[in-house]
């Protein structure tokens, strides 16, 4: 069971029950039993990552690698207040946050979204414990000349993405990310023999909410705080602090500029000129040339929400695309278009999920892909 909780030496209790229970009710999700991991069991090894909350570890726990995000509590309270009485308001909001971030993370279970393996408590700190993503945010993976990037591996690290978003939009109710951005997608090596095969996961949910959609341009509830980062916020939502699913496809559409690109969007603009000239000009990044994607990624950066495709159809545009490029690159042969298209998305299956297409889309027929290929 989640313990009360004293810390920062001033008799200051919080009881984590009834935090969980009120963040996991204002995310309008379930909310099983969360994991407390005694951290006396936990060996915490190098910072891998600094941030206002406090720190990301590398770490291990049961003999395993684990990535332990510590919530200091006296970095992330830290304010200036008026009176004791709105401090330890604001104190119990922030604490919220990371209980609720964990909370959502232990009802989803995908391949492609990071895994929780539990929460641990001490007196200055809540650790929040999850998988660990060898190879960084896929900011730093983009960032790291050193790393060979074919268009194969974009498209792959796209559809990775893709696929993790459209299980989250397809929960009953849907899950709304509402901070989709490369910094938040963490990229990992399944085998380090292979560094051409990775695998990335979703992860930060301190902003995600299910949400009740009636329909595709029904408004969500007004977002007061989490909102995403500038640069991937969609226009809705600077301008009104509202929007429905569709804002996280706007997001992924600017990541799939920074996947071919490798480049940091916006990098001259701060962020009140990002926000500013989204809202009032219509600012998007420049549609690289030669970028096999640009007609989807335009798509979802669209400034109506309703043009912006659902991500079933992003998954399905994502591996047609990668089908004409395998097709493209395959030597040519008296193979029919029906056997050269089954071939191209065998390959294309074998290298991405071993053969399988997850639910709920289902591999296609020969003469249906043949359909999406180049006579």
């Amino acid at each position: 069971a989640l313990q009360t909780l004293s810390y920062g030496g001033h008799g200051v209790h919080v009881d984590l029950t009834a935090i969980y229970t009120r963040a996991m009710r204002v995310r309008r999700v379930p909310h099983p039993q969360l994991t407390i991991i005694d951290p006396r069991d936990i060996i915490l090894h190098n910072v891998i990552g600094v941030g206002s909350f406090g720190r990301v570890w590398s770490g291990t726990w049961k003999s395993s690698p684990m990535a332990v995000k510590e919530f200091v509590f006296a970095q992330v309270v830290a304010i200036p207040a008026q009176d004791e009485t709105a401090r330890l308001k604001h104190r119990q909001s922030v604490i919220e946050e990371i209980v609720g971030e964990a909370g959502i993370m232990n009802i989803l279970h995908h391949e492609n979204i990071l895994n929780l393996y539990g929460c641990s408590l001490t007196a200055q700190a809540i650790w929040v414990v999850t998988e660990l993503c060898t190879k960084g945010s896929l900011r730093q993976f983009l960032t790291d000349r050193e790393q060979r990037m074919s268009c194969d591996l974009k498209i792959r690290i796209a559809i990775d993405v893709a696929e993790g978003m459209c299980y989250l939009h397809t929960r009953d109710p849907p899950v709304v990310h509402r901070d989709l951005k490369s910094l938040n997608l963490f990229v990992t090596q399944p085998d380090p023999s292979d560094p051409g095969k990775v695998c990335v996961k979703i992860g930060d949910w301190g902003s995600a909410r299910a949400v009740a959609l009636q329909n595709h341009n029904t408004p969500m509830k007004t977002m007061t705080h989490g909102m995403g980062t500038a640069c991937w916020l969609a226009p809705e939502v600077i301008k009104d602090g509202k929007g429905s699913e569709r804002i996280d496809v706007y997001s992924f559409g600017i990541i799939l500029w920074e996947l071919f690109t490798r480049e940091e969007v916006y990098s001259s603009l701060s962020a009140a000129q990002v926000i500013a000239r989204v809202a009032n000009e219509g600012l998007r990044p420049p549609v690289p040339r030669g970028c096999p994607w640009a007609e989807l990624m335009e798509h979802c950066w669209h400034e109506d929400p309703a043009v912006r495709p659902p991500f079933d159809e992003v998954v399905h545009t994502l591996i047609s695309i990668r089908g004409r490029m395998l097709l493209a690159n395959t030597p040519s042969s008296s193979q029919s278009p029906d056997t050269a298209a089954t071939a191209a998305i065998s390959q294309m299956q074998s290298t991405h999920r071993e053969g399988a297409v997850p639910p709920p889309y289902r591999a296609l027929s020969a003469t249906e892909t043949a359909s999406l290929l180049p006579h």
